[in-house]
């Protein structure tokens, strides 16, 4: 039988596995990573690990259940910031506030 171009073979069109970021396929990677929310001591460690200067992948290893992504992603997406509000800063704002409120309610 001749071969026509009307049908793409399986070469054009089949659907490729997705991969996942190590590049294995999905049937072959690990466990099944938690989906859960974030503990306190979760981001208490990645903050410390990441201000010790640790890679994603080790600070991943020190938290069951968490990829090296999804820890960067947590600390660039909303713990970075946060680590930089010590007590002192707090308290600051607070003063701060308290002093200048009125003066933005009484205008």
């Amino acid at each position: 039988m001749p071969i026509t171009m009307n049908h793409p073979g399986p070469q054009y069109g089949a659907q490729q596995p997705k991969r996942i970021a190590s590049g294995t396929h999905p049937a072959e990677s690990p466990a099944k990573k938690k989906q859960s929310k974030w503990s306190p001591e979760e981001d208490a460690s990645i903050i410390e690990l990441r201000g010790n200067g640790m890679k994603w992948e080790d600070i991943s290893k020190n938290l069951p259940g968490r990829s090296a992504i999804s820890c960067r992603l947590r600390f660039q997406n909303y713990l970075e910031r946060r680590s930089e509000w010590d007590e002192e800063k707090k308290n600051k704002l607070a003063r701060l506030y308290e002093r200048y409120a009125m003066l933005l309610i009484v205008h």
